[in-house]
């Protein structure tokens, strides 16, 4: 058989092509000859072969099976679709067993008839934390292995899982070692609403998609106090969104109602590449400055 390399383009799955300088490659093995400690027992005075990924003669999937869609991931670029390739590592057909599982929902469950030398394809489009298993059909047992969600970055990656010819299941990780761009403020935007008697700041923030949004009221002299948004600044080094609300120089002209303000608000601020790890909220009225809250993600 020609050796292939690890990943490549295929439907709608990105994948690199000739992958140089690669980063985390691992391999591992189990299923018949593993013992208790996860070490292979030898059979034969020659070592194993170590397993290196697909290396079919057949230049494309006999099938993708897609998992999840890519319409609803933000950023993708900074989150691209991470691939699977399975391996009938085999001179004759055989039936295995996959399945894929995030959390409690199980979202692959089947059994697929493989030729000799082909292999199927799982594009998993939505990062998240899995679980996939792999085994032969009619096998007590099958092979689980996680991929974690730091995976689903701007890299090209992928697992491949060589079901070999007596029926251990390998596996063999790698990616592109590009370093991918972190959070850049895009745009950012405050609405302000009408103010009623009251003396409590407050906030809440909300990670939505890619905005960071926060929802909250700033103490003021009158609730006919103005508000605006002084600066919605990330710092690279910490992670952290600093969203700063402040009150206005009030319109002299006007009369303002005699009790101390809280006037609601809400800012959103909208990112490139990714969100921020963490949001801090601070009001600036009355000559105080306030931090109101933080939430990390």
């Amino acid at each position: 058989m020609n050796r292939r390399q690890l990943l490549r383009r295929t439907g709608a799955l990105a994948a690199a092509t000739g992958l140089a300088g690669c980063i985390g490659s691992s391999g591992t093995g189990s299923g018949p000859g593993t013992t208790g400690d996860g070490t292979t027992e030898r059979t034969t005075t020659e070592a194993r072969e170590r397993f290196s990924g697909v290396r079919s003669d057949d230049d494309e999937p006999f099938e993708t099976v897609a998992v999840g869609d890519r319409e609803s991931v933000p950023f993708p670029d900074n989150n691209r679709a991470y691939g699977v390739r399975v391996w009938n590592a085999a001179d004759e057909a055989r039936r295995i067993d996959l399945q894929v599982s995030t959390g409690a929902d199980i979202l692959v469950d089947r059994t697929a008839e493989f030729a000799a030398d082909a292999y199927l394809e799982l594009a998993l489009n939505e990062p998240a934390d899995y679980s996939v298993s792999v085994g032969l059909a009619d096998a007590d047992d099958e092979t689980t292995f996680e991929i974690e969600r730091s995976r689903f970055d701007c890299n090209q990656s992928g697992t491949d899982v060589g079901v070999t010819a007596d029926g251990r299941v390998e596996t063999m990780s790698m990616s592109t070692a590009m370093g991918c761009p972190g959070p850049r403020v895009a745009d950012s935007d405050l609405s302000v609403g009408e103010g009623e008697c009251g003396k409590t700041h407050s906030a809440s923030v909300a990670f939505e998609a890619e905005e960071a949004a926060v929802e909250g009221a700033v103490r003021t002299p009158t609730p006919r106090s103005d508000l605006e948004l002084a600066a919605a600044s990330y710092d690279r080094e910490t992670g952290t969104l600093t969203v700063r609300v402040v009150e206005k120089e009030p319109d002299e002209s006007g009369v303002g109602t005699q009790c101390i303000g809280e006037v609601p608000y809400e800012a959103t601020v909208t990112f490139d590449n990714a969100l921020p790890e963490t949001v801090v909220v601070v009001h600036e009225s009355m000559d105080e400055t306030v931090e109101v809250t933080e939430k990390t993600r």
